[in-house]
């Protein structure tokens, strides 16, 4: 029996990299939808971290709400990781609404800075968003679409929600998202089967490329609107399990003349005829002739681009080596100019490539323990920089400061104060892991001068409320 794990996250920021979790909920559910269970988990503000204004009026969570909530954010994280894991090691599959974008970054970072491996959803999941795309062009009618202010299809989930009479007991709450997603879920399933089918076939990398290395299928990508694209395997990238398209809407004649200096131009002209697939984004693949419903394939007619793909199989490989010698040349000469000093918790990649099953086993470790005097002999025995750093944050963020003096020293302690306040005070626009105080307190003097304009005293009062948090933060660091 499949058991499919929705689940959904309200944080304090925008940016998943940069954000708390608050608030986690997840819906257990069997291949026919029925409910086996279902969770939710809120918490405390981390200690070292403030808010995005925006986020905090979006999902409209009160600062005395969350302040008084019985467990800190590292109890929650511990709960999540628990949970999760369980959920995985039964072979759930994990499904979110923009999880690839939003919900699984978050969980992948808050893990990685509490020091836990961070890929506890990677072997089994999709996400919901792009099913909900690709059936828009794919099985035009089968669901219901609002248009936006700029007059494209909407896929917000709560536009989708209204658009297709899902009810929810109210919007950026992550229990009712959660239940809601699963719902708009199964109408996907009982109106386009096959797209939400094709949506869940490739959720583990290892079978993606099989899928797509022979014959024309066809894919969608979204970009303001859902659009068809029809094409073939054409090789692998310079990136593990990314593989290039080739979009047969170009005449391949035209491509294979080109000298490498006319081949770099090309690749960087409107439209692009090189597209990327990614395998750990569960793409979405149909057979070709679901290319009939776009007109400029239909025009071209599927004999052409039938044509056209013997033509290009002949010389698939000679090409894509071509365009990967092209793109490493683009990729050396970025990475020249982007060599600013990451700070530990941007390191998640770098960091979980390279680390040991020996360094790994003290992580755990050091989160397994209670005792503070073991933490200190764990601690002890971290060899990196980057650990020790992201071990303190977490120390600091998950103790008193006297327990933190069990564990690192008072200039231990003011050290990492020092720190904290030199990211979250820091006036500048250089980028950072940190949501900056200043410039989240100049966002709400231009929202305080419009709720005070507009007489909306409920408003004001909110804002209010967060800005006195804020400012007693900025206080507590500068001190």
């Amino acid at each position: 029996m499949a058991l499919f794990t929705y689940f959904d996250c309200e944080s304090d920021a925008g940016a998943a990299q940069k954000a708390t979790c608050l608030s986690v909920a997840a819906v257990t559910v069997d291949e026919n939808f029925k409910i086996i269970d279902q969770w939710k988990i809120n918490s405390k503000f981390k200690r070292s971290r403030p808010f995005e204004i925006d986020a905090m009026l979006a999902h409209n969570i009160p600062v005395e709400v969350i302040e008084n909530e019985k467990l800190s954010n590292g109890e929650l994280v511990d709960e999540w990781e628990k949970r999760f894991k369980a959920l995985a090691e039964r072979g759930t599959i994990f499904v979110g609404y923009n999880s690839m974008n939003y919900d699984n970054i978050l969980l992948q970072n808050t893990l990685f800075i509490n020091l836990k491996w961070p890929y506890i959803t990677n072997k089994e999941q999709f996400d919901l968003l792009p099913a909900i795309r690709a059936a828009s062009v794919f099985a035009p009618g089968a669901l219901n679409y609002e248009l936006n202010e700029k007059g494209n299809t909407s896929f917000r989930l709560q536009s989708m929600l209204t658009a297709n009479n899902i009810h929810t007991e109210g919007a950026h709450d992550s229990l009712f998202d959660t239940i809601a997603t699963k719902n708009l879920a199964k109408k996907l399933f009982e109106k386009a089967p096959e797209v939400f089918n094709a949506s869940i076939a490739l959720r583990k990398k290892k079978d993606v490329l099989p899928k797509i290395k022979e014959g024309i299928f066809c894919w969608h990508e979204s970009f303001f609107k859902a659009k068809i694209y029809c094409g073939m395997y054409l090789g692998e990238s310079i990136f593990p399990g990314w593989y290039y398209l080739f979009d047969l809407k170009k005449n391949p004649d035209d491509i294979l003349k080109l000298n490498r200096d006319e081949l770099k131009t090309s690749l960087r002209a409107s439209p692009k005829y090189i597209r990327t697939c990614k395998s750990n984004r569960a793409p979405i693949i149909m057979s070709s002739e679901f290319a009939l419903h776009d007109d400029e394939y239909k025009n071209l007619g599927l004999s052409e681009i039938k044509k056209r793909y013997n033509l290009l199989k002949k010389h698939k490989d000679e090409l894509a080596a071509k365009i990967r010698d092209i793109v490493e040349e683009q990729y050396a000469e970025k990475q020249e100019f982007d060599q600013e000093q990451l700070q530990p918790e941007q390191k998640i990649y770098s960091l979980t490539g390279e680390l040991s099953s020996e360094e790994r086993n003290l992580m755990y470790q050091f989160n397994q323990n209670d005792s503070l005097q073991e933490k200190k002999r764990i601690f002890n025995l971290f060899k990196r920089g980057d650990i020790k750093t992201l071990a303190e944050m977490k120390l600091f963020d998950d103790f008193s400061e006297d327990e933190f003096c069990q564990v690192l020293t008072k200039r231990d302690l003011k050290r990492v104060k020092k720190r904290i306040a030199k990211n979250i005070l820091d006036m500048s626009d250089k980028p950072s892991p940190f949501i900056k105080i200043p410039a989240q307190q100049a966002r709400l003097d231009t929202l305080k001068l419009v709720a005070e304009k507009n007489e909306d005293h409920e408003k004001m009062e909110q804002l209010d409320s967060l800005d006195r948090y804020l400012e007693k933060m900025k206080l507590d660091f500068a001190s």
